[in-house]
Order: C-alpha cells, then structure tokens, then sequence
C-alpha cells in the first residue's frame, strides 16, 4: 500500500468532472489548406484551430503569419449569417476585424483569417492558406504530500489551483510527467467503460505512474496529489 501510495495521485472526484485550468500556446502550420482541412489537421495534432479572446492574442497569432493571411478558428453560422463561431463552438466576445470586414464578398466567404495590419479577414473557406493551431495544456504541479481527496481538494484551492479533470489524452500525459519519481470527454478506464458501479468507498479517480489506465481508491486513502494552475481569462 505505501508503495503504491507514493506513486497515485488523487485526480477525479466521485468520477464527476472538474473543470481544468489551461495554459494556451500557438503553432503556425506552413502546409496551405482549406479552413475545413486545417481544423481536421489541428484536431488532429494540436487542440485545434486558433481561438482568441484577447488584443495580445490576436497580436501573437497574428505575428507568427509574418503579415500573410493564416486561417483562425472562427467561422459564419450557416443557419444566421450574422453570427460567428470559433471551432468547436468555443465562445468568446472579442472580435479584430479589419473595418469593413467581414463583408462576405460574393456570399461566400464564411472562414476568418488573420492578416495585413494584424486584423482579421473573412474569406472563402476552399482557399488554401497557411494557418495557426491552438494547443492547451493543464499546468500542472505534484505535491508530495500524502492527503485524502478531501484534504487535496482544500490545499489545491488555498493555493488558487483546483485537482485536475484529465479531458484529452495530451492532458493525461502532461499529468505523467508532472511525476518524476518513477484519452469527462477523454476517458481511459481500463477495457474502455468507466466502472458502472465501484466497489464500497472507492469513488475517487486514481492516475499511477507504474498503469496505463485510471483507477479507483478509497477517497480517505492519503496519496501524493496534482494542482491545476488557474488559467486567467
């Protein structure tokens, strides 16, 4: 037991979904696509395309484009031509479109872009343009202390921090290397199903170094634990 103590983690409790704080980087892609080409490539290697919420955001992107237009996230709703989404319905209020833009020039422009001046662009969504990845990574800190979930869940909050929900697989192997010693929307509970029903008093989710899946434990077992770093708006 203490030796699998020292290796565990507390991660989930009562197998409910925290929400996780996130640390945001940026990936200029140089294989021109179309905006649906570029999701698929985003999803697939990074979190996704770009989303922004901030100046310095639209800034950074923006800059990593050395001034050529690069697809972002953003998109027109194709019931309400007047609305704009990000990809994968993420919201966000900022907006950093040229003047005039965007103008739907011919009714077929329905992809944004960043470019010239650092402002935003809507063009045709079957252009082939280079264009920007988000990636999002849980910033995460072990704490060698041997406490039950409880007693976790108050110093990870006393610190502004919160125990972590592992939400991708990219999240899950952060969470790994958080741990020298030795993919809820993501899941990894051994043969793929989360228990249906735990064994009495083992309702908190586990992560160890030594398995390749989750775990449960008795929430008043002392383990080694992880903190979220809060991710400011």
């Amino acid at each position: 037991m203490e030796r699998k103590g020292s290796f565990t983690m507390l991660l989930i409790t009562a197998l409910l979904v925290l929400v996780s704080a996130l640390q945001r980087e940026y990936f200029l892609v140089t294989e021109p696509a179309s905006w649906n080409d570029a999701q698929q490539h985003c999803r697939s290697h990074h979190t996704d395309l770009a989303f922004i919420r901030t100046k310095e955001e639209a800034n950074h992107v923006s800059a990593l484009g050395n001034g050529a237009w690069v697809w972002i996230g953003i998109h027109r709703d194709t019931k309400n031509h007047t609305l704009w989404y990000w990809s994968g319905r993420r919201t966000s209020t900022f907006t950093f479109w040229k003047p005039g833009e965007p103008n739907n020039n011919m009714g077929k422009e329905d992809c944004g872009s960043a470019g010239a001046g650092r402002l935003w662009y809507d063009l045709s969504c079957n252009i082939k343009i280079n264009f920007v990845c988000y990636q999002e990574t849980p910033k995460m800190v072990l704490v060698k202390e041997n406490r039950t979930w409880e007693e976790a869940l108050e110093y990870c909050r006393d610190q502004d921090s919160d125990l972590p929900s592992l939400l991708s697989e990219d999240e899950q192997n952060s969470a790994k290397k958080t741990t020298p010693e030795e993919p809820l929307e993501y899941q990894d509970w051994p043969a793929g199903e989360m228990p249906f029903c735990p064994a009495r008093y083992l309702h908190c989710g586990t992560l160890d170094k030594e398995e390749e899946h989750w775990g449960t434990r008795d929430c008043k077992e002392k383990l080694n634990f992880l903190c979220v770093k809060k991710w400011s708006d």
